[in-house]
């Protein structure tokens, strides 16, 4: 949903628009997370099944200059 979203705001540029997806899909589906993010701010919430969870509300993504090229 959040990458349909954006392909629409940035339907104007192809190009950007894919290099959004690609960076949201590497950033949330990277096996490799650890290796370049690191959590900086958690917060405690209630699931929608009331239990207690923690939540990643902030952190640091580093990546690499070939990543970035």
């Amino acid at each position: 949903l959040s990458v349909a979203l954006s392909s629409t705001v940035l339907s104007r540029c192809p190009s950007c628009a894919r290099n959004f997806a690609n960076l949201y899909c590497h950033n949330t589906c990277s096996p490799d997370q650890s290796l370049f993010t690191n959590v900086s701010r958690i917060v405690n919430r209630t699931s929608a099944l009331g239990g207690r969870q923690l939540a990643v509300v902030e952190y640091q993504a580093y990546y690499g200059r070939d990543f970035a090229d």
